[in-house]
């Protein structure tokens, strides 16, 4: 009887530790799995005039691209700016509450396109929000979406004005860094 019940319990130990194992599992194959793909198919660069501008690449046959957007937030306080006495509101981010951004966003498709930054293309019906011009408090975050299924890929490229001056005549700022224009065409069509 006490044997029956040893092998009972120890049956039982085993199924939760598969049980609690598979779950895991599961759980991890559901977490990695739903993140979409981030492909460096969007880059910035500033031209001889200092005027910043977008170039977004598409894998999608038709050159599409889903709900492209600019957001630029205020830029935390720097280890130099807090040494140096400066002062700053943390903002709506230390409370937990989504920080006012500035920029634009274009819902729905739209045809990937090179512009100036703050100027997409008039057919995407871009909603601007706050001033549309490059501000050096502010990081910036442009990015877009596939066009078919927002959960496959996406394409992103953060920057600030810092970063673009930074940048030498026919370099552009992408997901992997500075880079010869041909070299992002390259790498974008690669990431396809």
């Amino acid at each position: 009887m006490i044997r029956g019940v040893m092998v009972r319990v120890r049956a039982a130990r085993a199924a939760r530790f598969c049980s609690a194992a598979a779950l895991s599992g599961a759980v991890m194959l559901s977490a990695t799995g739903c993140s979409p793909e981030l492909r460096p198919l969007v880059a910035v660069y500033a031209d001889e005039r200092g005027t910043a501008h977008a170039l977004l690449r598409s894998c999608d046959g038709d050159g599409r691209v889903r709900g492209p957007w600019l957001r630029g937030t205020a830029a935390p306080v720097t280890k130099d700016a807090a040494t140096s006495g400066e002062e700053r509101d943390p903002g709506p981010a230390a409370s937990g509450v989504e920080q006012p951004w500035i920029g634009w966003e274009a819902p729905g498709l739209n045809r990937a396109a090179d512009f100036p930054l703050f100027a997409p293309p008039s057919a995407w019906a871009a909603e601007p929000r706050g001033p549309q011009t490059l501000r050096p408090d502010h990081s910036y975050e442009l990015t877009f979406a596939d066009p078919d299924d927002s959960y496959v890929y996406n394409a992103s490229v953060t920057f600030d004005a810092g970063r673009l001056a930074e940048l030498t005549a026919g370099e552009v700022l992408t997901l992997r860094g500075t880079m010869t224009r041909e070299a992002f065409e390259e790498l974008a069509e690669e990431s396809c």
